[in-house]
C-alpha cells in the first residue's frame, strides 16, 4: 500500500501547466466517457451499464504550458436562473442554489443583481489554490451554450484573471480569514461581441465590469451572524493575463493524464482495503448463539490476539485510520468509492463511513462520550481540538453505530442553518435540476439572500438531504455471553 502513500506528496508538490494550442481547430468538442469503467467496482453505471463522462477527468490536456486558448467546461450557463457546481469524485454537475434579485452586500453597485451576464465553467484538469477545480467565468457564447443540450468542452480564449477570497462563516471583513484562490477571465472565440478582445481592458470597453464584479460579490449569497448579513465573496481588480499565468504557475496544481490514473488505482486499492479488511463481516463478527460456537469464537479471538490483529469493527477501522487516514481523506476528495449497481452493501458501507469522514475533515466530530455530533472548535494556532486519530480510540462499536445512526439528523440540522453541509443526491431530480446520475455526497453551501423572496429557504426545506431506503448495518454484535454475563 505504498502507493496512496505516493499520492499525497503528489498532489502537495505538483505544480505544472495546462494548455491547449493555439491551432485548435474545434471549438466545441462533445465529452467522452474514459474516466469511468463500465462492471468496475468503482463506478457509476446507467440501466445498461453505460457510464458518464467525467467533466474533470475525461477532458485531456496535451501541453505544459498555459496558453491563451483552453479547454473549458461550462458548469453555470449565462442567463441560467440556477448555480449549479461540480462534484469532483463523481465527475457530475448538480443543482446548488437558485439566483434573486439583491442589493450589493458590499453596497459598492447601485443596481439590482440578479443572474449572471457570463458564464461560470472551470479548466479540467487543474486544482487551484484551494485544491478545487480551477475555475474560469466566460463572456460570450450564450446562444451556442444555450444550443449544447449535452457537456462539451469548449474552447476559450482566457484575457486576464482575478484574486477571489471567500469568508468561510461569519464576518471576516479586517481580518485574514479569507480563504484566495485565482479565478481566470475568458471570452468566447467565436463571438461577434468580444471579437478582437484579448485582455482586460478590451473586456471593459465591452461590458460592464463593475456589474459583472457585483455578480460575483452576491450570486452565491452573504454569510448570516445573529440576524446580519456579512460578505461571503470579494472580489479584487483584474490582473492582466500575464501576470495571472505567472501567479497560475507558481500556485496551482495540474494532473495528468498518466499521474491521475495511478493516483485512481491507488484508490481503488485503498476502498477495497477498507472494507474487506474493515467493513466485510468477518468470522469474529458472527454472533455465537450456542456455548459450542462461543467456545469456537473465543478460540478464534485467541489466535487473532496472539497474531496481533484488531479485534472487532472499532478496532480493525482504528488500526486503518491510524495508518492510511490522510491518504484515505485525499482519495475521497478526488476518486468515486463503490458501485451501488454491483455490490449494494459495499456501496453503502463506503458512503457512510466517507460522510462520517468527510465531517470530521471539515470541521465536524462524533463526540462518543456524549453519544452526539457536534461543531468541533479551533484553538489559537487554528487546529481543530479533537483530532480523529486519537479522538476515535474512545469510540466501542456501539458508539460508532450511533454515530451512523445520527448523522442524517445533523446533516438536516445544518441544512437549516447558514452552515455549509453535505447532502446525498443518487439522481439530480428537480424542475431544476440537471437529471444526472450522481450517487455521491455533493457539498452544499446554505448561504443567506437578502432578495425580497428568497425561494432557497423553502427549497432547502423540501430537499431531501439523507439517502432513503438504506440503513447502517449494525457492528455491535451481542453473542450468548452478553446473556451469561462471560467475559473472555
Amino acid at each position: 500500500m505504498k502507493s496512496p502513500q505516493l499520492l499525497i506528496l503528489f498532489l502537495i508538490s505538483a505544480c505544472s501547466l495546462i494548455s491547449r494550442p493555439e491551432t485548435s481547430g474545434e471549438l466545441a468538442l462533445p465529452l467522452k466517457s474514459q474516466w469511468f469503467s463500465p462492471q468496475s467496482g468503482h463506478t457509476i453505471e446507467g440501466k445498461e451499464a453505460e457510464v458518464p463522462a467525467h467533466l474533470f477527468f475525461d477532458v485531456s490536456q496535451d501541453s505544459h504550458q498555459l496558453k491563451p486558448l483552453v479547454n473549458a467546461v461550462l458548469i453555470t450557463k449565462q442567463g441560467s436562473k440556477f448555480h449549479y457546481e461540480l462534484d469532483l469524485p463523481s465527475g457530475q454537475i448538480y443543482y446548488s442554489h437558485s439566483y434573486c434579485p439583491q442589493k450589493d452586500v458590499w453596497n459598492q453597485y447601485t443596481g439590482t443583481i440578479a443572474n449572471p451576464r457570463f458564464s461560470y465553467g472551470i479548466i479540467p484538469g487543474h486544482l487551484d489554490q484551494l485544491g478545487l477545480p480551477q475555475r474560469v467565468i466566460i463572456f460570450g457564447g450564450s446562444k451556442k451554450y444555450k444550443r449544447q443540450t449535452d457537456v462539451f468542452e469548449n474552447t476559450v480564449r482566457l484575457i486576464g484573471a482575478f484574486i477571489e477570497q471567500r469568508c468561510p462563516e461569519g464576518n471576516c471583513v479586517g481580518t485574514n480569514l479569507w480563504l484566495s484562490r485565482l479565478v481566470f477571465v475568458a471570452v468566447d472565440p467565436s463571438s461577434k461581441l468580444y471579437e478582437g478582445v484579448n485582455d482586460v481592458e478590451g473586456l471593459k470597453a465591452k461590458t460592464s465590469w463593475e456589474r459583472a464584479r457585483a455578480t460575483l460579490e452576491n450570486s452565491e449569497g452573504r454569510n448570516d451572524g445573529a440576524g446580519v448579513s456579512y460578505p461571503y465573496i470579494k472580489i479584487g481588480q483584474l490582473l492582466n493575463l500575464d501576470n495571472a499565468l505567472r501567479y497560475h504557475q507558481k500556485n496551482s496544481i495540474f494532473i495528468s493524464g498518466s499521474e491521475i490514473q495511478k493516483i485512481k488505482s491507488s484508490c481503488h486499492r485503498l476502498y477495497d482495503k477498507l472494507w474487506t479488511d474493515v467493513g466485510s463481516f468477518l468470522p469474529e463478527d458472527i454472533p455465537a448463539r450456542t456455548v459450542e460456537e462461543l467456545k469456537a469464537k473465543a478460540k478464534l479471538v485467541e489466535e487473532l490476539k496472539k497474531k496481533k490483529k484488531p479485534i472487532g469493527f472499532s478496532a480493525r477501522l482504528k488500526a486503518f485510520l491510524s495508518q492510511y487516514e490522510s491518504e484515505y481523506q485525499t482519495c475521497q476528495k478526488f476518486v468515486y468509492s463503490g458501485n451501488v449497481n454491483m455490490d449494494q452493501e459495499k456501496f453503502w458501507f463506503l458512503n457512510y463511513l466517507g460522510i462520517f469522514m468527510r465531517l470530521h475533515r471539515e470541521g465536524h466530530y462524533f463526540d462518543c462520550k456524549n453519544k452526539s455530533w457536534q461543531k468541533n472548535l479551533v484553538d489559537n494556532l487554528g487546529r481543530y481540538k479533537y483530532n480523529l486519530k486519537t479522538g476515535i480510540l474512545n469510540c466501542s462499536d456501539s458508539d460508532l453505530d450511533l454515530a451512523m445512526n445520527y448523522v442524517g439528523n445533523y446533516l438536516r440540522g445544518l441544512s437549516l442553518s447558514t452552515h455549509d453541509y453535505y447532502r446525498f443526491v443518487d439522481y439530480d431530480y428537480h424542475s431544476f435540476g440537471t437529471h444526472e446520475k450522481l450517487y455521491s455526497w455533493v457539498k452544499m453551501r446554505a448561504k443567506k439572500f437578502e432578495c425580497r423572496i428568497d425561494p432557497n429557504l423553502e427549497i432547502r426545506k423540501k430537499m431531501r438531504v439523507f439517502p432513503e431506503d438504506t440503513a447502517w448495518k449494525k457492528r455491535d454484535i451481542k453473542d450468548l455471553e452478553d446473556e451469561l454475563k462471560i467475559i473472555y
